[in-house]
């Protein structure tokens, strides 16, 4: 298939990729057989430059079926908050992310081009232990990011501000913007309990109440750390597990933590019926995702009760908005080829937020 790239120039997959190493000052390739192709994901092609063992990266044209516009400063923001991330990361001692990356952004090329950190097992390779492991050393990664400041300005999001630089989205104080969010997830919750769903909702409420009352925000700081941990975006090897392809957001720790948490405990293998989830098959690795969400817990709150109490009150709250997002969803007139995509069909929706209300009781 000819795979089309975001560029302006008529260029062979083998000549963009020359032109890449040739601006990298690497030694370019002659053939077609010295392509290591390593695969696509949703926004990028991935190559394997053997002799220096470094992965580039070229982003599509066309990615989630849709046309991919050039967008300067969101690929700057991109490429340059995950350049930061992974400097940042690695000054925990951990070692979980690529040591080197570089990219380049212009219309004519671009690219990121990072170590290579190995070929990864999978989840499917994985028994529950070896997942519980992996989620282990997650967890204490996370741990350890809330060690270190954030180098960054801002909260929220990597923006690009007037003079190049990057920052996050907003400025402001972090408990102000704790104490905002947690009264639109108090919001969220009550249009639940009002809701003509049936469910125990004098439990929820009761729970909830509890919960939400307690959501820690003077123990929290600005923690510059990573919202996409899908298990697509890591490398598991024989030697431990490596991040890639973040999403860097500047915030408190805890509720980034608890977005791994939650993902894999309830919500990655909810989705495994959506076009966005469904190559995955994660409803048949529900011991792998529950046992890693284990040892990541156990790695993040390292025997520390407040930690877990903190931790558990993030998880309540992503459930929270995710089972009011379906419900949002479901009230629509239609869904967006983009909702589709992520949630599925009406139907779908409708059944996974049955299952998302039962998570709710359990708390």
């Amino acid at each position: 298939m000819l795979k089309s790239f975001l560029t302006t120039t008529a260029l062979t997959e083998q000549e963009l990729i020359n032109k890449a190493l040739k601006n990298e000052g690497l030694k370019q390739i002659s053939s077609d057989s010295e392509i290591t192709r390593l695969g696509e994901g949703a926004w990028h092609y991935a190559y394997l430059i053997e002799a220096e063992q470094l992965v580039l990266r070229i982003p599509k044209r066309i990615a989630y079926e849709k046309e991919v516009v050039f967008n300067w400063d969101q690929l700057t923001a991109d490429y340059a908050g995950t350049k930061a991330f992974y400097e940042h990361a690695n000054r925990t001692g951990k070692g979980m992310c690529p040591a080197h990356y570089e990219y380049h952004v212009s219309e004519e090329l671009t690219y990121t081009m990072e170590s290579y950190v190995g070929k990864s097992i999978g989840l499917a390779g994985q028994t529950p232990h070896q997942s519980k492991q992996y989620g282990r050393e997650l967890g204490e990664f996370f741990l350890a990011l809330e060690e270190l400041d954030s180098p960054i300005p801002g909260i929220g999001y990597i923006t690009v501000g007037e003079h190049g630089e990057i920052k996050g989205q907003y400025e402001g104080d972090l408990s102000a913007f704790i104490q905002e969010e947690t009264g639109e997830y108090r919001e969220e919750w009550e249009s639940l309990l009002e809701s003509s769903y049936s469910f125990d909702k004098e439990k929820v409420r009761r729970a909830g109440d509890e919960l939400i009352s307690a959501r820690s925000v003077d123990r929290e700081k600005l923690v510059l750390t990573n919202q996409d941990t899908s298990p697509e975006n890591m490398i598991f090897t024989s030697s431990g597990v490596w991040m890639i392809d973040p999403f860097p957001i500047i915030y408190t720790g805890t509720s980034l933590a608890a977005n791994y948490v939650f993902n894999y405990q309830t919500l990655f293998h909810a989705l495994h019926n959506t076009k966005r989830h469904g190559k995955n098959q994660y409803h048949l690795l529900i011991p792998q995702l529950k046992a890693s969400a284990e040892g990541f817990v156990e790695g993040y709150v390292n025997g520390s009760k407040q930690k877990w109490t903190d931790l558990n009150v993030e998880v309540y709250l992503k459930l929270i908005t995710m089972t009011h997002e379906h419900d949002q969803l479901l009230k629509q007139e239609s869904l967006s080829r983009e909702e589709v995509i992520r949630y599925g069909t009406k139907a779908q929706i409708q059944e996974r937020i049955g299952f998302l209300l039962k998570e709710l009781e359990r708390f």
